[in-house]
C-alpha cells in the first residue's frame, strides 16, 4: 500500500479540496467547493465526506483549471460529455489526491451557467480544508446544492439531504430557497427535489428530471435527454452519444482497459438493449 492510499479518505478529500483551490489561485480561477467537507454543519443529517471533491468552476476559467491540473499530475477519467445525463462534470484523478469532480455548471442551474455561478459567487462564505482557505456557497446556496443533488439521487424513499434543506426549515427559509432557485435558473430543479415536479410536467426541463422520479430505464433518459436539448446541434450530439460505449465505466466493470473487442461487444450490447427497451415499450402500449 503506497503512502497516499493510507491516508483516510476524509482526509484526502480535504487535501483534494485545497490542493485544486491552490491551482485555481494560481490560474486565477474562480471556483466554489460544494459538497462533502465544504458543506455547514447541520444541513446533513448524516455524516458523509464523499469520495471525491467537487468543485463548481466559473465558466470562463474552465478551461485554464483543467490545463493546471493536467500539468500537475491530474488524470481525466471521464470527461464532461460522458460523466452524466447534464454533461456537467469531468472527473480526474491523482495518484496523491486521489478524485476531483471538477463542475462546469451545476445540474438544474445550466440553462445560465455563468448567470447562476455569479449569483452563488456574490454571497459566498469561505471554509477552511485542510488550512487552505476556499470559497463555499452561503448557507443557503449550500442548501439549494444540496436539495438538486437530492433530486437527480435515486434512493429508496426520501433522500436525507431533503429534511435538514426544506421540511425542516422555516417557511422564511423555503421563501428565500425558492428566490434563490428562480435567480439561479433551478426553479423546476427544486421543485422536482421538493416534490412539486408536477406543476411544470409536459415541458422538456421537466422532462429530464421526470426520468429519475420515477426511476426509468436508460431509453427513458436518453429520450428525455433529447427532449430536454437545446437546439438541434445539442439533440444530433445527445442521439449520437446515446450508442457511444462510455470506456471508463466500461474500464470499471472489466477491471481492465477495454479492448476493441470489448467495446464492440459493448456497442452490441447497449444496442440489443435499447431495440428490447423499445420492443417493450411497444408492448405495453
Amino acid at each position: 500500500m503506497s503512502e497516499g492510499q493510507a491516508v483516510p479518505l476524509r482526509v484526502r478529500v480535504e487535501l483534494a479540496h485545497a490542493a485544486v483551490q491552490r491551482l485555481a489561485d494560481s490560474c486565477g480561477v474562480d471556483v466554489l467547493h460544494i459538497k462533502g467537507p465544504a458543506v455547514d454543519p447541520g444541513l446533513r443529517r448524516h455524516e458523509s465526506s464523499g469520495s471525491d471533491a467537487d468543485v463548481l468552476v466559473r465558466p470562463d476559467g474552465v478551461d485554464r483549471l483543467m490545463a493546471a491540473l493536467a500539468a500537475h499530475g491530474w488524470r481525466v477519467e471521464t470527461t464532461f460529455e460522458a460523466g452524466s445525463a447534464f454533461d456537467h462534470a469531468a472527473n480526474l484523478y491523482h495518484p496523491s489526491w486521489g478524485l476531483v469532480d471538477v463542475h462546469r455548471l451545476y445540474p438544474g442551474m445550466d440553462h445560465e451557467p455563468a448567470a447562476a455561478f455569479e449569483v452563488l459567487w456574490a454571497e459566498r462564505g469561505a471554509r477552511p480544508l485542510a488550512h487552505v482557505a476556499c470559497a463555499v456557497p452561503s448557507p443557503l446556496g449550500q442548501s439549494l446544492v444540496l436539495l438538486l443533488h437530492a433530486a437527480r439521487t435515486r434512493t429508496a424513499g426520501e433522500h436525507p439531504d431533503i429534511a435538514p434543506n426544506w421540511t425542516e426549515r422555516t417557511a422564511a427559509d423555503r421563501d428565500a430557497l425558492r428566490a434563490l432557485a428562480e435567480r439561479t435558473g433551478a426553479t423546476v430543479a427544486l421543485a422536482a427535489a421538493i416534490g412539486e415536479l408536477a406543476r411544470h410536467a409536459g415541458t422538456p426541463e421537466a422532462a429530464l428530471w421526470e426520468v429519475f422520479a420515477r426511476e426509468d430505464d436508460r431509453l427513458g433518459e436518453w429520450r428525455a435527454r433529447w427532449r430536454a436539448a437545446r437546439g438541434p446541434a445539442a439533440k444530433v450530439s445527445v442521439a449520437v452519444r446515446s450508442l457511444g460505449v462510455n470506456r471508463y465505466y466500461l474500464r470499471q466493470r472489466l477491471g481492465h482497459e477495454p479492448t476493441g473487442s470489448d467495446v464492440a461487444a459493448e456497442f452490441v450490447r447497449r444496442l440489443r438493449t435499447g431495440v428490447g427497451a423499445v420492443a417493450g415499450r411497444m408492448v405495453r402500449r
